[in-house]
């Protein structure tokens, strides 16, 4: 029994994974055998794990077609935005009076990796340290179930986030620029401006969208203009 949860949690990370990324590509029709032959994980894991992810609204059914990648829905990326737009401006505000030595060099070393896999162009590793730099914020202040909780209403934001590393016109340096002057400001104690920064970074998913749509138009369903 623990094994087959053990497969099923596996298929599950897998599939998410690949649908985080875009490898399963937004509207595509998918089906368990695909998805089998894919992994080699067994059939009833996958199953389960599809079963899982039509509840969190990854898959859709079309009643006489079949099982589909949910497009990326914009109005969860804004509404994701949104919250953590304004629950990191509290966050920084406290990191800047809460930090110690040890916690911001902690920091300007994630920082530093982050530029190592950036001039390396490995957009698995920059993202996943994007992600370790925002979440360290959280474990300063001690709010990492706060954090948790984001990550359960942040995969479409994310989604759109790992597509805006596939367009040349959005620069990776941007966002590991902001990185770096965040922790300058946190340095010099310049609470009112780091939290200026936050919503700026936070602020950018607009202008991104705008551009990201022109490359992938039928990625995404509703409104880009909320």
């Amino acid at each position: 029994m623990a094994r087959e949860i053990n497969y099923q949690n596996e298929a599950y990370a897998a599939i998410k994974n690949l649908i985080l990324k875009s490898q399963l590509i937004p509207g595509q029709k998918i089906s368990k055998n695909e998805l089998v032959d894919l992994l080699d994980i067994g059939d009833t894991p996958v199953r389960e794990a599809i079963l899982l992810l039509k509840n969190e609204g990854l898959f859709h059914v079309i009643p006489q077609s079949g099982t589909y990648v949910s497009k990326i829905n914009l109005q969860e990326v804004f509404e994701a935005k949104f919250v953590r737009e304004n629950i990191e401006k509290i966050v920084f505000a406290e990191v800047c009076t809460q930090i110690t030595q040890e916690q911001l060099q902690e920091l300007e070393k994630k920082v530093k990796i982050q530029r190592i896999y950036f001039e390396a162009n490995d957009q698995e590793m920059y993202f996943k340290l994007d992600e370790e730099f925002h979440r360290y914020f959280y474990e300063i202040t001690n709010k990492l179930f706060v954090w948790q909780w984001i990550q359960s209403i942040n995969i479409s934001f994310n989604r759109c986030r790992y597509l805006r590393l596939e367009v040349k016109e959005l620069k990776w340096q941007d966002i590991l620029e902001e990185h770096e002057k965040m922790i300058e400001l946190i340095r010099q104690g310049k609470k009112q401006a780091l939290i200026e920064l936050a919503v700026a970074h936070m602020e950018r998913i607009h202008h991104d969208v705008k551009i990201i749509l022109q490359q992938f138009p039928d990625y995404f369903e509703g409104n880009p203009n909320e």
